[in-house]
């Protein structure tokens, strides 16, 4: 994509992140065990004790171990847990505190977020044979083929690629006549399967997909072999053919029509084929060459069958595991911010940071800038880097910023005129020297294991934002849990000699991303 921007810019404003307290558990009912069994015993005494409101000196026998103790405790217990379940009951209906993804999605549902669901790998494939023919050798698509990984089996279906590098489904996958190779094929990770339902004729009808983990964006319906049309709301009551998706905790997807008004719905008898795809996650992240796969293609007029090799010539990137209940947790409230328009800069960071492409990867980190000039005070930079793996970050392809661009210019506002720029990330190596006492010697692999995954949780990609930088008393805060150490030594690296040492300066626009991380041991 041709930057369009090739000019340095001095932010009049950034869209800096506001920051929330974190609620972990609302304590509803403000109950315990040990409250109830002391207020009841209190609430007797004082009507039934030595100077009783009720029956004065009634009751007394209210020592630790007597019958009426005991069936003040089971009471107690009794409401304890009430009130536990009151609590619990409490904290799965707000999205700070819920632990149930299934009421995560159920909220989501509430507001009209989508949570994303599980992306495929992508990698782009060539098709050899050794010899030129006379005609078109025809393929058929999608060629499926199992790979052995370290997170276990895969499936990669290979599909024709258009110029954009978006799969095309519904052809075959050629190498004309007179050549050898054909390099425009795309690898998918997962495995396309088909459903088929009967329509009832009943208004409203909804069938959901016999897997789970369903990929985004890949499902397609035909009701009697005509291909409907998937819309996000039946709301111009107009009776097309069109239908809803809608997905659970697992993804599975759940394919509503509408009722004749808004939306047809497929008449009695009716063939409804529902075919998608079920995979994705960051497995399929294979390396370049990674896959070298033959198979027997036939060509018309040749009695023996022509051996055709298939090659990844890049890697598998942008798989994506979909979202989790802590994705969620994050990504809800700067959704409703919005209100899905692009009018303040965190309005466009919000909405920049959510985007995804079912092909070409989604946007990792965003930040929007305000130009300090006068005549460009309604131009808005939008640095962005797209998602590498987990926790990585990597320069955005031209197809996903053409996406991006496409999408804010629906939501923004008439004025503004949109800019999206590269980010830039600063790696900064890690070194880590723990003072440990001497018997502490024989427990140096589990607490090795135990301050590597502190140093994962701190650089993990939530927690960092574009300009921020990195000091090493704040990794040191976050290493005070391990309690064996006896103190820590911290020295970061970068390519800049000067910008590193003790703390990592960033600019608006720079964000940093760990690089190589090394723990040693001193022992005292």
């Amino acid at each position: 994509m041709q930057n369009n921007c090739p000019f340095e810019i001095s932010p009049y404003a950034n869209s800096n992140p506001i920051k929330n307290d974190k609620i972990s558990s609302l304590n509803y009912t403000n109950q315990d065990f040990w409250s109830l069994k002391t207020r009841l015993v209190q609430f007797i005494q004082e009507r039934f004790g030595d100077n009783g409101t009720v029956l004065t000196n009634t009751f007394n026998d209210l020592v630790e171990g007597s019958i009426a103790i005991m069936l003040m405790e089971n009471w107690a217990f009794i409401a304890d847990t009430l009130s536990f379940k009151m609590d619990q009951m409490v904290n799965e209906l707000f999205i700070d505190t819920v632990t149930e993804p299934d009421n995560a999605f159920r909220i989501c549902q509430l507001v009209g977020f989508k949570p994303t669901p599980p992306i495929p790998a992508s990698s782009m494939w060539t098709a050899t044979i050794n010899t030129p023919l006379s005609s078109d050798l025809v393929i058929d698509a999608p060629i499926s083929i199992d790979i052995a990984t370290e997170d276990g089996l895969i499936g990669i279906e290979l599909f024709p690629a258009d110029s954009k590098k978006n799969p095309i489904f519904d052809q075959d996958i050629v190498i004309p006549a007179g050549m050898t190779i054909n390099s425009s094929i795309v690898g998918l990770e997962g495995r396309t399967f088909t459903d088929n339902f009967t329509g009832t004729g009943q208004t409203l009808q909804s069938v959901f997909t016999s897997k789970s983990s369903v990929i985004y964006d890949s499902i397609s319906v035909r009701v009697d072999g005509i291909l409907w049309e998937r819309v996000d709301y039946f709301s111009d009551s107009q009776p097309r053919r069109e239908y809803r998706v809608e997905f659970d905790s697992s993804y599975r997807a759940y394919i509503m029509f509408g009722n004749n008004r808004a939306g047809l719905s497929p008449a009695q008898g009716s063939q409804i084929q529902v075919t998608a795809r079920t995979g994705g996650g960051t497995r399929g992240n294979i390396v370049t060459g990674y896959v070298e796969y033959q198979s027997q293609a036939q060509v018309f007029g040749i009695s023996s069958n022509i051996p055709v090799t298939f090659k990844n010539y890049t890697k598998g990137d942008f798989g994506y595991n979909g979202d989790t209940i802590e994705d969620i947790r994050r990504k809800l409230p700067f959704y409703l911010r919005t209100q899905d328009r692009a009018v303040t800069g965190l309005d466009y960071k919000y909405l920049t940071d959510q985007f995804v492409t079912p092909y070409h990867g989604q946007i990792g980190k965003s930040t929007a800038a305000l130009r300090n000039h006068g005549c460009a005070g309604n131009v808005i930079d939008i640095y962005i880097l797209a998602r590498d793996g987990i926790n990585g970050l990597q320069e955005a392809n031209g197809s996903l910023k053409a996406e991006l661009a496409e999408m804010l210019e629906l939501k923004k506002m008439i004025t503004d005129y949109i800019c999206i720029k590269d980010g830039r990330v600063i790696e900064a190596d890690v070194s880590v020297e723990v003072t440990l006492s001497r018997i502490n010697k024989k427990f140096e692999q589990e607490i090795r294991a135990a301050i590597s995954g502190k140093v994962e949780d701190f650089f993990s990609l939530s927690n960092w934002q574009y300009g921020q930088e990195l000091r090493d008393s704040d990794l040191i805060k976050a290493l005070a849990s391990v309690k064996q150490a006896d103190g820590f030594d911290l020295v970061f690296t970068t390519d800049d000699p000067d910008n590193s040492g003790s703390a990592v300066r960033t600019k608006f626009f720079e964000i940093i991303r760990p690089g190589q991380i090394e723990i040693a041991f001193m022992y005292e």
